[in-house]
């Protein structure tokens, strides 16, 4: 009788920690939903949001978690408070009142186990599916009044979306590798949402993203060993949901007939459907896939001539990097701090860039928080590289950092969130927190978000 008591309590703990799980997966992804329209971040929603997730992480016990990640996280944003206090005379001015979000969302992710860790990747997998999807029907409405140009959906910016929706495609494709079952509703619906991520990317005409969802592809590919019959069919796939894109793009900006553009999404939609099925028969066609994938090529050129700056933005990045990896070596420990490249860029002998960001992040968090903060975010990377993940998760990483070396998705606050969300738990390279540190970290983290709060009520 005992030892059924026993049990019946263990049972009862099982289940009571089963939901906690639930309820921080939710809150989670809640975090990422409203993220996605904040763009680069607004201080006042996310500081009560950062003060929700601490909340939330007061009630948790002891975790396993990477400290080779949680720390570097965490001591980047102490250098960023710092170089803002020393630049501005306050911690409001800068990226750590919004980006102390991360470790905090790294921390709380630690208690998800891998049950709850896929199903809160499908659930963002499927907001980014429905983030393009909205794109493209905006596209075919905007197709009545003349166009509408690059897709910036709901992130605002079409390099921003464009990152966002690679991010989204390695994510479901990671969450497929996870759905084993043939002819399952789920598996259908994720290959549904690839197809109209893809769709929605071609909109988008960002290059930046582009070229990381190909390094990504083939980086996953190498990861995966697979076979050059899979890469050619995976990506004769990939060209044909982009190609139905570039059709909508076209039509909708160099057309007078808003009715192709309609007829153009209704195609879309019903590939998307049919998806699944598509990248089956693509399996089994040796030579159609390898033809699809030399057209692919055409498509490629077809991107140049709808976007004829692409040489000159390309060549101007690479200006942009240069200009600043000239402050590296004049700037202090600190920096020159947060929001003064620009300044400087301003009154130097080379052009003017018009931007708040250099687009290297490296780079960027070198010159504006130090070597020191730039250190941090290089040794996160690398325990991340470190880490056993899927084909999928290795991919997407791949993309992020790809993405970060010729553009500014750090700095988007929903970019970055939904890398630590999405990723795998390495559990042989975890150590345990105890309770009373554990609280301690997320009742400092509460503290420092309720201190530039009340810096911005002054």
């Amino acid at each position: 009788m005992k030892r059924k008591k026993a049990l019946s309590k263990t049972d009862s703990m099982d289940r009571q920690g089963e939901f906690e799980n639930r309820f921080v997966a939710v809150i989670l992804f809640l975090t990422f939903f409203i993220f996605t329209f904040l763009g680069a971040g607004n201080f006042i929603i996310v500081t009560f949001t950062g003060l929700l997730l601490c909340m939330v992480g007061i009630m948790q016990g002891p975790v396993r978690t990477d400290i080779w990640i949680l720390i570097p996280l965490t001591l980047y944003n102490v250098i960023s408070f710092a170089s803002s206090y020393m630049t501005y005379g306050n911690t409001l001015e800068g990226y750590a009142s919004t980006q102390l979000t991360f470790p905090v969302i790294y921390l709380l992710m630690s208690y998800l186990n891998n049950k709850e860790r896929t199903k809160l990747r499908i659930l963002c997998s499927f907001w980014v599916g429905a983030m393009a999807l909205i794109g493209i029907l905006q596209f075919a409405a905007a197709g009545f009044h003349g166009g509408m140009g690059r897709l910036s959906g709901i992130m605002g910016n079409p390099n921003a979306m464009g990152a966002m929706l690679v991010l989204g495609w390695f994510s479901a494709q990671s969450c497929l590798e996870e759905t084993f079952q043939r002819g399952g509703i789920l598996r259908a619906c994720l290959y549904g949402v690839k197809h109209i991520i893809l769709a929605a990317l071609a909109l988008t005409l960002s290059l930046g993203a582009l070229g990381s969802l190909c390094v990504g592809f083939i980086s996953m590919c190498i990861y995966g060993r697979k076979s050059c019959g899979e890469f050619l069919a995976q990506s004769a796939d990939m060209i044909f949901a982009l190609g139905s894109g570039i059709m909508l793009y076209a039509a909708s900006n160099y057309t007078y007939w808003p009715l192709l553009s309609v007829a153009i999404c209704i195609y879309i939609l019903f590939s998307a459907i049919t998806a699944e099925a598509m990248a089956e028969f693509l399996r089994n066609q040796k030579y159609l896939k390898l033809a699809i994938f030399a057209l692919g090529f055409l498509g490629a050129l077809l991107v140049l001539i709808l976007r004829p700056n692409a040489f000159a933005t390309f060549a101007e990045r690479i200006a942009m990097i240069r200009n600043g990896l000239s402050y590296i070596r004049f700037s202090n420990s600190l920096g020159i701090g947060p929001y003064q490249w620009r300044m400087l860029n301003l009154y130097d002998d080379d052009m003017y860039f018009n931007t708040w960001h250099i687009h290297n992040i490296f780079v960027h968090v070198g010159v504006e928080l130090g070597l020191a903060a730039l250190s941090m975010l290089v040794i996160a990377a690398i325990r991340h590289i470190q880490k056993k993940e899927d084909c999928g998760q290795r991919g997407e990483f791949a993309a992020a950092v790809t993405h970060n070396l010729m553009d500014t998705s750090f700095f988007y606050m929903a970019t970055v969130p939904f890398l630590i969300m999405t990723s795998a738990k390495d559990e042989k390279k975890t150590r345990l927190l105890g309770n009373a540190f554990v609280k301690g970290l997320f009742g400092a983290f509460g503290l420092m978000f309720l201190w530039n709060l009340s810096l911005c009520f002054k």
